[in-house]
Protein backbone atom coordinates (compact mmCIF):
# COMPACT_ATOMS: atom_id res chain seq x y z
CA UNK A 1 0.00 0.00 0.00
CA UNK A 2 2.98 2.49 0.56
CA UNK A 3 4.35 1.62 -3.03
CA UNK A 4 1.08 2.43 -4.11
CA UNK A 5 0.56 5.62 -2.41
CA UNK A 6 3.60 6.56 -3.43
CA UNK A 7 3.15 5.91 -7.14
CA UNK A 8 -0.08 7.62 -7.06
CA UNK A 9 1.58 11.02 -5.74
CA UNK A 10 4.07 10.43 -8.15
CA UNK A 11 1.09 10.14 -10.71
CA UNK A 12 -0.61 13.29 -9.18
CA UNK A 13 2.60 15.25 -9.98
CA UNK A 14 2.83 14.53 -13.59
CA UNK A 15 -0.80 15.20 -13.99
CA UNK A 16 -1.10 18.80 -12.16
CA UNK A 17 2.51 20.02 -14.34
CA UNK A 18 1.02 19.20 -17.60
CA UNK A 19 -0.93 22.47 -18.17
CA UNK A 20 -2.88 21.01 -20.96
CA UNK A 21 -4.37 18.54 -18.17
CA UNK A 22 -5.46 21.98 -15.99
CA UNK A 23 -7.13 23.24 -18.96
CA UNK A 24 -9.26 20.26 -20.24
CA UNK A 25 -9.96 19.32 -16.58
CA UNK A 26 -10.99 22.50 -15.19
CA UNK A 27 -11.73 25.12 -18.29
CA UNK A 28 -13.69 23.46 -20.57
CA UNK A 29 -16.48 21.80 -17.87
CA UNK A 30 -16.74 25.05 -16.26
CA UNK A 31 -16.74 27.10 -19.18
CA UNK A 32 -19.09 25.37 -20.64
CA UNK A 33 -21.38 26.01 -17.25
CA UNK A 34 -20.53 30.00 -17.04
CA UNK A 35 -21.55 30.35 -20.84
CA UNK A 36 -24.61 28.53 -20.69
CA UNK A 37 -25.89 29.51 -17.68
CA UNK A 38 -25.56 33.19 -18.25
CA UNK A 39 -27.28 32.98 -21.29
CA UNK A 40 -30.37 34.66 -21.19
CA UNK A 41 -33.31 32.51 -19.73
CA UNK A 42 -30.79 29.51 -18.89
CA UNK A 43 -32.18 30.15 -15.39
CA UNK A 44 -35.97 30.65 -15.59
CA UNK A 45 -38.39 27.69 -16.29
CA UNK A 46 -38.59 27.19 -19.82
CA UNK A 47 -41.57 25.46 -21.57
CA UNK A 48 -38.50 23.76 -23.66
CA UNK A 49 -37.56 22.21 -21.27
CA UNK A 50 -40.88 21.07 -19.60
CA UNK A 51 -40.98 24.09 -17.23
CA UNK A 52 -37.89 23.57 -15.51
CA UNK A 53 -34.75 25.43 -15.75
CA UNK A 54 -32.23 24.46 -18.18
CA UNK A 55 -29.47 25.45 -16.29
CA UNK A 56 -30.23 22.43 -13.64
CA UNK A 57 -31.46 20.17 -15.95
CA UNK A 58 -29.55 20.28 -19.29
CA UNK A 59 -25.95 22.75 -18.43
CA UNK A 60 -24.94 20.88 -15.51
CA UNK A 61 -25.45 17.75 -15.74
CA UNK A 62 -23.94 18.13 -19.63
CA UNK A 63 -20.92 19.40 -17.97
CA UNK A 64 -20.60 16.45 -15.47
CA UNK A 65 -21.32 14.13 -18.18
CA UNK A 66 -18.55 16.13 -20.20
CA UNK A 67 -15.77 16.17 -17.87
CA UNK A 68 -16.38 11.76 -16.98
CA UNK A 69 -15.72 11.59 -20.91
CA UNK A 70 -13.26 13.57 -21.61
CA UNK A 71 -11.13 12.21 -18.89
CA UNK A 72 -12.03 8.64 -19.13
CA UNK A 73 -11.72 8.33 -23.25
CA UNK A 74 -8.70 10.32 -23.83
CA UNK A 75 -6.81 11.52 -21.49
CA UNK A 76 -6.25 8.27 -19.33
CA UNK A 77 -5.80 6.08 -22.50
CA UNK A 78 -3.19 8.57 -23.57
CA UNK A 79 -1.35 8.44 -20.23
CA UNK A 80 -1.31 4.71 -20.18
CA UNK A 81 -0.53 3.63 -24.04
CA UNK A 82 2.28 6.12 -23.69
CA UNK A 83 3.66 4.48 -20.79
CA UNK A 84 3.39 1.42 -22.83
CA UNK A 85 5.06 3.08 -26.16
CA UNK A 86 8.13 4.34 -23.88
CA UNK A 87 9.02 1.20 -22.38
CA UNK A 88 8.08 2.34 -18.63
CA UNK A 89 5.61 -0.59 -18.09
CA UNK A 90 7.96 -2.87 -19.44
CA UNK A 91 11.02 -1.53 -16.92
CA UNK A 92 8.00 -1.88 -14.00
CA UNK A 93 7.47 -5.49 -14.93
CA UNK A 94 10.87 -6.01 -14.12
CA UNK A 95 11.32 -4.14 -10.67
CA UNK A 96 9.10 -5.42 -7.37
CA UNK A 97 6.42 -2.89 -8.27
CA UNK A 98 4.35 -4.45 -10.42
CA UNK A 99 2.88 -2.89 -13.36
CA UNK A 100 -1.12 -2.98 -12.20
CA UNK A 101 -0.05 -0.43 -9.54
CA UNK A 102 0.59 2.01 -11.96
CA UNK A 103 -2.84 1.08 -13.29
CA UNK A 104 -4.32 1.28 -10.21
CA UNK A 105 -2.67 4.69 -9.77
CA UNK A 106 -3.54 6.43 -12.74
CA UNK A 107 -7.03 5.53 -12.14
CA UNK A 108 -6.78 7.32 -8.75
CA UNK A 109 -5.68 10.50 -10.08
CA UNK A 110 -8.39 10.27 -13.21
CA UNK A 111 -11.15 9.60 -10.41
CA UNK A 112 -9.76 12.09 -7.91
CA UNK A 113 -9.61 14.43 -10.46
CA UNK A 114 -13.12 14.20 -11.86
CA UNK A 115 -14.98 14.20 -7.79
CA UNK A 116 -12.47 17.52 -7.39
CA UNK A 117 -14.34 18.68 -10.76
CA UNK A 118 -17.62 18.08 -9.83
CA UNK A 119 -17.49 19.32 -6.70
CA UNK A 120 -16.20 22.71 -8.42
CA UNK A 121 -19.18 22.56 -10.79
CA UNK A 122 -21.80 21.66 -8.15
CA UNK A 123 -20.21 24.43 -5.76
CA UNK A 124 -19.69 27.25 -8.02
CA UNK A 125 -23.11 26.74 -9.62
CA UNK A 126 -25.05 26.93 -6.12
CA UNK A 127 -23.23 29.68 -5.24
CA UNK A 128 -22.84 32.04 -8.01
CA UNK A 129 -25.18 30.74 -10.52
CA UNK A 130 -28.02 29.47 -8.11
CA UNK A 131 -28.20 26.55 -9.70
CA UNK A 132 -30.18 23.86 -7.64
CA UNK A 133 -28.85 20.92 -6.40
CA UNK A 134 -29.67 16.85 -7.69
CA UNK A 135 -33.21 16.69 -6.23
CA UNK A 136 -32.83 12.71 -6.38
CA UNK A 137 -29.39 12.80 -5.13
CA UNK A 138 -28.77 9.30 -4.77
CA UNK A 139 -30.00 8.65 -7.91
CA UNK A 140 -27.73 11.01 -9.08
CA UNK A 141 -25.04 9.44 -7.53
CA UNK A 142 -25.41 6.14 -8.57
CA UNK A 143 -25.63 7.31 -12.34
CA UNK A 144 -22.44 8.97 -11.36
CA UNK A 145 -20.96 5.57 -10.23
CA UNK A 146 -22.16 3.35 -13.40
CA UNK A 147 -21.25 5.91 -15.80
CA UNK A 148 -17.76 6.57 -14.48
CA UNK A 149 -17.43 2.89 -14.78
CA UNK A 150 -18.78 2.15 -18.32
CA UNK A 151 -16.53 5.35 -19.74
CA UNK A 152 -13.48 3.99 -17.83
CA UNK A 153 -13.70 0.41 -19.16
CA UNK A 154 -14.12 2.19 -22.92
CA UNK A 155 -11.06 4.04 -22.11
CA UNK A 156 -9.29 0.81 -20.55
CA UNK A 157 -10.05 -1.21 -23.76
CA UNK A 158 -8.51 1.61 -25.95
CA UNK A 159 -5.36 1.72 -23.83
CA UNK A 160 -5.02 -1.89 -24.02
CA UNK A 161 -5.38 -1.91 -27.88
CA UNK A 162 -3.79 1.06 -28.68
CA UNK A 163 0.35 0.94 -29.40
CA UNK A 164 1.03 4.56 -28.66
CA UNK A 165 -0.16 7.79 -27.21
CA UNK A 166 -0.96 9.73 -30.32
CA UNK A 167 -3.23 6.30 -31.52
CA UNK A 168 -4.92 6.38 -28.05
CA UNK A 169 -5.57 10.10 -28.58
CA UNK A 170 -6.66 9.72 -31.55
CA UNK A 171 -8.99 6.82 -30.77
CA UNK A 172 -10.29 8.00 -27.81
CA UNK A 173 -11.74 11.49 -29.90
CA UNK A 174 -13.14 9.00 -32.87
CA UNK A 175 -14.83 7.18 -29.69
CA UNK A 176 -16.01 10.68 -27.72
CA UNK A 177 -17.52 12.60 -30.51
CA UNK A 178 -19.86 10.74 -32.01
CA UNK A 179 -21.17 10.19 -28.74
CA UNK A 180 -21.45 13.73 -28.56
CA UNK A 181 -23.19 13.90 -31.24
CA UNK A 182 -25.62 10.42 -30.41
CA UNK A 183 -25.97 10.46 -26.91
CA UNK A 184 -27.73 13.95 -26.49
CA UNK A 185 -25.42 16.21 -25.86
CA UNK A 186 -24.77 18.54 -29.19
CA UNK A 187 -28.77 18.40 -29.55
CA UNK A 188 -31.14 17.00 -26.40
CA UNK A 189 -32.17 13.89 -26.54
CA UNK A 190 -36.25 15.05 -27.01
CA UNK A 191 -35.12 16.33 -30.44
CA UNK A 192 -33.22 13.80 -31.86
CA UNK A 193 -34.56 11.84 -34.30
CA UNK A 194 -37.38 9.43 -32.54
CA UNK A 195 -35.16 6.18 -33.83
CA UNK A 196 -31.92 7.55 -32.44
CA UNK A 197 -33.49 8.49 -28.93
CA UNK A 198 -32.87 5.10 -27.96
CA UNK A 199 -29.56 5.07 -28.86
CA UNK A 200 -28.85 8.30 -26.75
CA UNK A 201 -29.86 6.18 -23.71
CA UNK A 202 -27.81 3.12 -24.75
CA UNK A 203 -23.88 4.86 -25.21
CA UNK A 204 -22.38 4.98 -22.19
CA UNK A 205 -21.96 9.23 -22.40
CA UNK A 206 -25.87 9.45 -23.43
CA UNK A 207 -26.69 7.10 -20.78
CA UNK A 208 -24.74 8.97 -18.26
CA UNK A 209 -26.28 12.28 -19.43
CA UNK A 210 -29.43 11.56 -19.54
CA UNK A 211 -29.88 9.93 -16.64
CA UNK A 212 -28.20 12.59 -14.67
CA UNK A 213 -30.63 14.92 -16.24
CA UNK A 214 -33.60 12.64 -14.92
CA UNK A 215 -32.15 12.54 -11.30
CA UNK A 216 -30.77 16.14 -10.95
CA UNK A 217 -34.80 17.33 -11.23
CA UNK A 218 -35.78 14.89 -9.01
CA UNK A 219 -36.81 11.72 -11.41
CA UNK A 220 -35.22 8.25 -11.75
CA UNK A 221 -32.98 7.05 -14.49
CA UNK A 222 -34.33 4.65 -16.98
CA UNK A 223 -33.93 0.84 -16.52
CA UNK A 224 -32.48 0.92 -19.56
CA UNK A 225 -29.48 3.89 -18.85
CA UNK A 226 -28.93 1.65 -15.87
CA UNK A 227 -28.49 -1.54 -17.56
CA UNK A 228 -26.64 0.08 -20.83
CA UNK A 229 -23.95 1.36 -17.83
CA UNK A 230 -23.81 -2.04 -16.41
CA UNK A 231 -23.76 -3.88 -19.93
CA UNK A 232 -20.66 -1.44 -21.36
CA UNK A 233 -18.85 -1.96 -17.86
CA UNK A 234 -18.91 -5.43 -17.89
CA UNK A 235 -17.76 -6.02 -21.79
CA UNK A 236 -15.51 -3.37 -22.19
CA UNK A 237 -13.62 -4.21 -18.68
CA UNK A 238 -13.78 -7.96 -19.56
CA UNK A 239 -11.92 -7.44 -23.09
CA UNK A 240 -9.55 -4.97 -21.98
CA UNK A 241 -8.41 -7.07 -18.73
CA UNK A 242 -8.55 -10.18 -22.14
CA UNK A 243 -6.10 -8.19 -24.72
CA UNK A 244 -4.26 -5.57 -22.05
CA UNK A 245 -0.54 -5.97 -22.59
CA UNK A 246 2.29 -4.65 -20.17
CA UNK A 247 4.95 -4.31 -23.50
Amino acid sequence: MRALGKLTAVEAKLFLRDPGAAIVVLGVPVALLVVFGLVPGARQPSEDFGGKVPLDTFIAPLSVAVLLAMLALTMFPTAMATYREKGVLRRLSASPVPPVRLLTAQLVVNLAAALVVVLLIVGFGAAVLSMALPANLGGFLLVAVLGTGALFSVGLLIAALVPTGRTAGGVGAAVFFPMLALGGVWVRKEDLPSFLQPVADVLPLGATLNGMRETWSGGSPELLQLAALVVVALVCGGLAARFFRWE
